[in-house]
């Protein structure tokens, strides 16, 4: 179970399931966005006029950030990761999402597949990751 200090320094599940679950060595990661302990999300701004500006290259960072917290407290680091399933509400982020992606990862980490959905569960999310990691061996 996690502790109170790391739960009030990240957002809380939308639903009735863990951050994590692990299985053996096996860690799996419930999707992990960019939302942050208040609720909102990162990289959104609302501007006066009434429209919004979402970041998908600060959302990554979160995203990614989010992850490495979950990895830590079951006890891994994004070195551990084997494989990461990407959503992002716009393919026309890719290459900025992609950009930022490889700021955490090279072509010697875990295998990846991204894809297109219309929507996640919050308006401002536009990027959530499924990871699977494995945890070291001493």
């Amino acid at each position: 179970m996690s502790d109170s200090a790391t739960l009030a320094t990240r957002a809380q599940p939308l639903g009735k399931y863990p951050h994590y679950k692990t299985m053996g060595d096996s860690i799996y990661l419930s999707g992990i966005s960019a939302r942050l302990p208040d609720g909102s999300i990162a990289g959104t701004t609302r501007h006066a006029d009434g429209s919004v500006t979402r970041d998908i290259e600060v959302q990554t960072r979160v995203v990614i950030e989010n992850v490495r917290a979950t990895l830590a407290e079951a006890g891994a680091t994004l070195a551990d990761c084997i494989d990461i399933l990407v959503f992002l509400t716009d393919m026309k982020d890719f290459p900025k999402y992609n950009a930022v992606y490889g700021e955490y990862f090279d072509a010697g980490g875990p295998t990846r597949t991204t894809v297109a959905v219309s929507e996640l569960p919050r308006p401002d999310m536009i990027v959530e990751m499924k990871v699977v990691a494995c945890r070291p061996r001493p």
